[in-house]
């Protein structure tokens, strides 16, 4: 009888240690599992904690074309690993230069992922976790082509000039990017500066993130549109991201080309905007509502329409700035390739989108009192790059994985 309980205790003494034993290497497998897989995707920058039954992961992605490709990618080779070597449910958190921007809960039924931008409570999740394949140091040499069509001449049909314009672009601490561009003339029938090599977008960017969805953006150096100074962005995205406003302003002086040289001039106008945006779920609608102040100081609105099919976007938009109306359209189409190669030290590749904006009036008393000039501060921002509403990544992860 004695013996017979001694066994009985030593059984149970067994099953309990292994039991401990047994748990403790399946969270590991599968934090084990999640991050080899990522590694094998290409991702960077990725940390991963277990926390209960749910697997919370960042990464960024420079692998693959826009947003939700990546993401479904990702959660294709999740969800392929063997059973023991899944999570009940995972949480994505997608990483842009280093900041958080997008969260995907992915359940065990993938038809019930669910996209937001609250992405506060997973990071304090992975808060300590060190990162895996670093991105810091690392360069893409982007080639752009670039357009510019004007029709504001008597003697010709259009203005043209074909632009090659290839970017060094080279990630430093978290959220900042050095960018440098020249821009090569390829061909022109115009004599103003656009016949000169000149530099294009050449800047220092710093991004961050502060808790409850606002995001931010500082960045100085030469911009698009001949300016050269200092811009500085806020905008506040709620958890679903249909509603979003956002502001913005901007110090610049001139900075161009006269007569093969390059010219620069004192910073001294203030331009910005005040904007609010609407991201219609069912038809993929972009709307957009500005109060702006423009770089020669004309002050009205702006009003956009982009409508989204999958990564082709094309859009209309009306100016009414001092009295006077201008308008136009613009798109951004994909190029071909939805996947870049992994990065080691410099990478060269095309750009993910070809953008184009064409303006209605520029010449006659609208060309004359320099009315509707703005400028950009990155040279691939379009319509399609970064676009993330919340409902538009759901529908279109769904509409790959479940094909």
């Amino acid at each position: 009888m004695r013996g017979n309980r001694l066994g009985m205790v030593c059984l149970m003494t067994w099953g309990m240690v292994t039991g401990v034993l047994g748990q403790q290497p399946a969270g590991r497998q599968v934090v084990e599992a999640a991050e080899q897989t990522l590694l094998s995707l290409g991702m960077e920058e990725i940390r991963v904690a277990q926390t209960d039954s749910v697997c919370t992961i960042a990464y960024e992605d420079n692998i693959y074309r826009g947003t939700y490709r990546g993401l479904a990618a990702v959660i294709e080779a999740l969800r392929s690993l063997p059973e023991t070597e899944q999570a009940a449910a995972y949480e994505l958190v997608v990483l842009d230069d280093r900041i958080p921007r997008l969260l995907l809960t992915l359940p065990r039924q993938t038809a019930a992922l669910e996209v937001s931008y609250d992405t506060d409570e997973a990071m304090r999740r992975l808060k300590g976790k060190e990162s895996r394949n670093r991105m810091a140091g690392r360069i893409d040499v982007v080639l752009y082509p670039e357009l510019f069509l004007q029709n504001s001449w008597l003697d010709k049909l259009y203005g043209v000039a074909v632009n090659f314009s290839p970017a060094i672009r080279m990630d430093l601490w978290k959220g900042a990017v050095l960018t440098g561009q020249v821009v090569l003339p390829v061909y022109t029938n115009m004599t103003d500066f656009r016949k000169y090599i000149r530099p294009g977008v050449i800047t220092l960017r710093q991004e961050f993130r502060l808790p409850g969805g606002v995001l931010g953006r500082l960045t100085t150096g030469n911009f698009t549109g001949n300016r050269m100074g200092v811009d500085a962005a806020l905008r506040y995205q709620p958890a679903r991201g249909r509603w979003l406003v956002g502001a913005n302003v901007g110090l610049t002086g001139s900075s161009t080309c006269y007569g093969g040289e390059w010219v620069v001039s004192t910073w001294r106008r203030v331009s910005g905007s005040v904007w609010g945006r609407y991201n219609e779920p069912h038809y993929g609608l972009q709307i957009d509502l500005a109060a702006v102040r423009l770089v020669y100081g004309d002050m009205g609105a702006r009003l956009d329409c982009r409508r989204h099919f999958g990564e082709v976007t094309v859009g209309v938009y009306g100016l009414f700035t001092d009295g006077e109306m201008n308008g136009g359209f613009h798109f951004a189409l994909p190029i071909p390739g939805t996947k870049r190669g992994k990065r080691r030290a410099v990478r060269f590749r095309l750009p993910e989108y070809f953008a184009h904006e064409y303006r209605a009036r520029h010449g006659g008393s609208y060309g004359d009192e320099l009315l509707g000039y703005s400028y950009e501060v990155r040279p691939d921002e379009n319509g399609s790059r970064g676009y993330d509403a919340p409902d538009f990544i759901k529908k279109e992860i769904l509409r790959i994985v479940t094909k």
